[in-house]
């Protein structure tokens, strides 16, 4: 791997309900591109030029921005195989790599993991949108363990996020806002499971119905887990160490 890429600082972003952005030196990876429809977000997807998108489902709030961005950048776009290739042949999206569960891609910066998760994934159209994932993301780094970030993606607990973690987990993005995924209760268990260095809320507040107190969620994690929690403010960089 370059050095020029593994030796820069790892830069998060939060675009507000479960869209993600990661910079590492040139590469820009962006999960769950879901912004101009958005109540959440205060980017908007022409604002954004990642190198990487990465999908976990095919549902509107993770998947409505994909082609657009795509289609506008020429990113990469990593997907399960049913998504990858419904985003090429009706949006014409032409950077697209389908993946299934266990299946890894090497990267510039590193590799990254199509991982399970339990939930749906149907496409906006109707169309079948293969089963729902999370994505591990590994990022190299010179005489040191690479740095692993897990988004788990819609979810509800599963134990098998133990052997997802089974190599360490130094970031860990967990559902918090419940009806649709793992409500902030059941996510702590899925926490002590993971075992992360640091871990962030995801999926909450962006309407009322999966409505949070990420306040009372970072209490809670502080007191049963063994993870530091971080709550980002929407569009702020923050660093990952």
């Amino acid at each position: 791997m370059s050095s020029k890429i593994v030796d820069e600082k790892i830069l998060g972003v939060w675009h507000g309900h479960s869209t993600w952005g990661f910079h590492i030196g040139p590469c820009r990876i962006l999960i769950d591109p879901f912004l101009d429809d958005n109540p959440a977000a205060l980017s908007k997807a022409a604002d954004l030029s990642p190198t990487h998108i990465l999908i976990s489902h095919g549902h509107a709030d993770h998947i409505a921005d994909a082609a657009a961005i795509a289609n506008r950048t020429g990113a990469q776009v990593l997907a399960n195989y049913e998504i990858a290739q419904w985003l090429g042949h009706k949006h014409h999206v032409k950077h697209t790599v389908g993946m299934n569960h266990g299946g890894a891609l090497k990267t510039e910066f590193g590799r990254v993991m199509l991982v399970p998760a339990i939930h749906s994934s149907s496409l906006p159209d109707g169309s079948y949108g293969g089963t729902a994932g999370g994505w591990v993301i590994e990022i190299f780094r010179p005489n040191e363990k690479c740095y692993r970030i897990y988004f788990a993606g819609d979810t509800a607990p599963f134990s098998d996020m133990k052997w997802i973690a089974r190599h360490g987990i130094d970031t860990f993005i967990v559902p918090i806002g419940d009806l649709f995924t793992m409500g902030p209760e059941e996510s702590i268990e899925a926490i002590q499971w993971v075992a992360p260095r640091t871990v962030m809320p995801t999926h909450y507040n962006t309407w009322p119905p999966i409505k949070q107190d990420p306040l009372a969620w970072s209490k809670a994690v502080k007191e049963k887990t063994g993870a530091t929690p971080f709550i980002p403010a929407v569009d702020s960089l923050f660093e990952l160490t």
